[in-house]
């Protein structure tokens, strides 16, 4: 029995043994397993404590940025937002929000289907960015305009996932870009429909490369582009100089300077200017002062000839005037009746020119200031008034006095000054005839149209030498060394000539011919 338990013991030991081992086996082999497991743990809950610390960091970050963020996770279908999301649109940072029903519902109408359809379009387009701009309601009411950006995650069959993105409210950056433009259009209606001209215009080439309308009418041009071609300035070294004052000072202000327009007319404007050397720019105003310009210069002729006139008339007022009083006092002494009468004969002479200079100062002052009414003139009549008058006055011996008139219609004209021309210009014909030849002629050769009647007077006389014709229309200008005139009568006729919008031309070759051409505008095709 004893032997038989022993034999059970050493049996059971030999199991024991063999399962002892076997199962100290495999436990050792579990520890090392569940010692990596613990081991993987601890890594991922390094991980996990490093996501969580990068997680607040991200939230801490995203809570105090000016942008607000969102993620919509598709396959939970959980959206989330961002504090700054919230407060940008006026809701409180602890609100809950979900984008997904709210969004359309706080898009502006007129933008709802544009943003929409850019959404679904960079979803369907499996894009992986996308960049939108549009409006959103505040929780005030008003709207906001926001900028909004997003990624999105596709899986395997290309189906989004996961969206995530900003939002940054462009308000004011959109308001200010509404209000440039504004600006900008403000600028342009005022640029365009400016009264004066403005141009702005390359400083090295002197380009002009944008214009209002006004420099294009100024400069009498139909196109912008055919500035290019036009050389506007009418002296090339006006150029040289406002780039050079610019170039030194930066600016030009109410400078006056004259152009050439496309028609050939001089004007004369007033600038301003400055340039910006930087974009090689030069920025100008013009304004056309033609006239001002031509009012002041006769304003200064006026001046000039006001004081020419007093000084001369003073003196050839006084100058017969003292020669009356000599020869009376010579007279008073004089006992001889045949000098007597030599000097009564003087003292009438000198009245006769007195009167005569009166009679021309008559004629200025009322060229000036009187307008007779228009009516018709008979050239041939004319003519022979003006004619009579002087072969009576003066002295005729060897003078001949042509007439050629075609007068085959009406002429109609102020009849005053066309008498004042035509005794002015037969007069002087008729005493600065050249005495030593054996006929002195006059032609008086007269053409009349519907437009205008061509008066030629025509001598042999003395003539004008060239250097004289430019001033022999200024007053008291005398052409001749021994004129004995006032230097007046051709001044009226130049002014009687500008009252009557005639033109008056004069050739001369002394002692040869001189023609004295006027053309009067008919007032029946002129009215």
């Amino acid at each position: 029995m004893l032997r038989y338990i022993c034999l059970k013991i050493r049996k059971w030991s030999t199991w024991y043994d063999e399962d002892y081992y076997a199962y100290m086996s495999d436990h050792s082999t579990n520890i090392e397993l569940i010692n990596a497991l613990r081991q993987q743990l601890a890594e991922k809950e390094a991980e996990n404590q490093d996501l969580r610390e990068n997680l607040d960091q991200f939230r801490h970050a995203s809570e105090g940025a000016n942008d607000g963020l969102w993620d919509w996770n598709l396959t939970d279908d959980y959206p989330s937002v961002s504090t700054p999301w919230k407060t940008m649109l006026g809701f409180k940072p602890d609100e809950e929000v979900n984008i997904d029903g709210l969004w359309e519902t706080i898009l502006h109408p007129e933008d709802k289907e544009k943003a929409l359809k850019e959404f679904n379009d960079f979803v369907a387009a499996k894009n992986d960015t996308y960049d939108s701009v549009f409006r959103l309601r505040h929780t005030d009411g008003s709207y906001r305009w926001i900028r909004a950006t997003a990624n999105a995650k596709f899986d395997d069959q290309g189906v989004a996932y996961r969206i995530s993105g900003a939002h940054v409210d462009i308000t004011e950056q959109k308001n200010a870009l509404d209000a440039l433009s504004k600006s900008e259009e403000k600028y342009k209606a005022l640029f365009q429909n400016s009264l004066v001209a403005i141009f702005r215009s390359r400083m090295d080439t002197g380009e002009i490369i944008e214009c209002n309308s006004k420099v294009l009418d100024l400069l009498r041009v139909k196109e912008a582009d055919d500035l290019a071609t036009l050389n506007y300035y009418h002296n090339k070294a006006d150029r040289e100089w406002i780039v050079k004052e610019l170039s030194e000072k930066g600016v030009i202000t109410q400078r006056e300077l004259q152009l050439r327009r496309a028609d050939g007319e001089l004007i004369w404007v007033s600038f301003s200017s400055v340039a910006y050397p930087a974009e090689n720019i030069i920025e100008c105003v013009m304004v056309d002062v033609t006239q001002s310009k031509l009012d002041t210069i006769e304003l200064q002729k006026v001046n000039f000839e006001l004081d020419s006139f007093v000084y001369h008339a003073s003196h050839d007022l006084r100058s017969p005037l003292r020669s009356i009083l000599g020869l009376i006092n010579i007279y008073r002494h004089e006992t001889d009746e045949y000098l007597k009468d030599e000097y009564i004969d003087r003292i009438e002479r000198s009245i006769y020119k007195l009167d005569h200079l009166v009679q021309e100062l008559l004629s200025i002052s009322r060229n000036d200031r009187v307008d007779d009414p228009l009516t018709d003139v008979n050239f041939m009549e004319e003519i022979d008034h003006s004619v009579d008058g002087y072969y009576n006055a003066l002295d005729t011996d060897n003078l001949s006095f042509v007439t050629k008139i075609k007068q085959p219609i009406r002429f109609v004209s102020d009849l005053t000054r066309v008498k004042i021309l035509l005794n002015n210009i037969i007069s002087n014909a008729i005493k600065y005839r050249d005495l030593n030849k054996e006929l002195s002629l006059v032609t008086a050769d007269i053409e009349v149209d519907e437009e205008k009647a061509v008066i030629k007077i025509i001598d042999n006389g003395e003539g004008i030498p060239e250097d004289q014709i430019p001033h022999i229309f200024d007053m008291f200008h005398r052409a001749s060394d021994h004129s004995e005139g006032s230097g007046l009568g051709l001044y009226i006729v130049k002014n009687v000539a500008n009252k009557l919008h005639a033109k008056i031309a004069v050739t001369s070759e002394p002692y040869v011919e001189t023609v004295f051409t006027i053309t009067i505008p008919n007032a029946l095709a002129n009215k």
